[in-house]
Formats: structure tokens, sequence, C-alpha cells
């Protein structure tokens, strides 16, 4: 199997149903509300707003705080790839049910 064939299997997996794109889109919302409060709310202490970013992508983002990533790569970037993990699964779990149907 090819580079290109492979990856648009992968990307098939991740956005091919709806129950990913949902998912993405409310981890999505959920960055967005994080930057915005961290630009724009003047806060006189920290805000805990960017924590609904790491619950929505538990179980992953949670191992990986536990092992220290998040001190090692941006924030962004973590949730992004924690999501688009959890994504496949969930799309691996949406095949694996149809084929039973």
């Amino acid at each position: 199997m090819s580079i290109a064939a492979t990856s648009r299997s992968l990307f098939r997996t991740t956005t091919g149903n709806r129950a990913s794109r949902i998912y993405l889109a409310v981890v999505a919302a959920a960055l967005v509300w994080a930057h915005v409060d961290a630009a724009f709310v003047a806060q006189a202490d920290s805000s805990f707003v960017g924590i609904y970013s790491v619950a929505v992508t538990a179980p992953i983002s949670v191992a990986l705080l536990l092992v220290g990533a998040f001190e090692a790569l941006p924030f962004t970037l973590l949730i992004v790839v924690c999501a688009l993990v959890n994504a496949h699964l969930i799309g691996l779990a949406v095949r694996r049910i149809a084929a039973h149907r």
C-alpha cells in the first residue's frame, strides 16, 4: 500500500464519520474558548478554562499530562494530537459497529 493510500485511509477513518466530526468540533470549540479567554478576558488569577480542552481529549491527554509531555510541547499542539488520536479511535469504533449490523 502506498503512502498516499495509507494517508487517505487514516484521514477517512479519523474524519469520515459523523461521530468523529462532532467530537473534533467540540475539541475545536474548547480550544477556541481557551485562547479567547486567555487573550481577551482580564483576570486577577489564573483561568482554568484550558482544563476543558484537556478534559474533552481524555484519556490520551491525561496520560500525556502524567508523563510530563505538556511541559515539553506547546499546549495547543498536544491537544490537537490527542484529539486526532481520539477521533481516529472513534472512527475505528464506528467502523466496527457498522460492520456488525
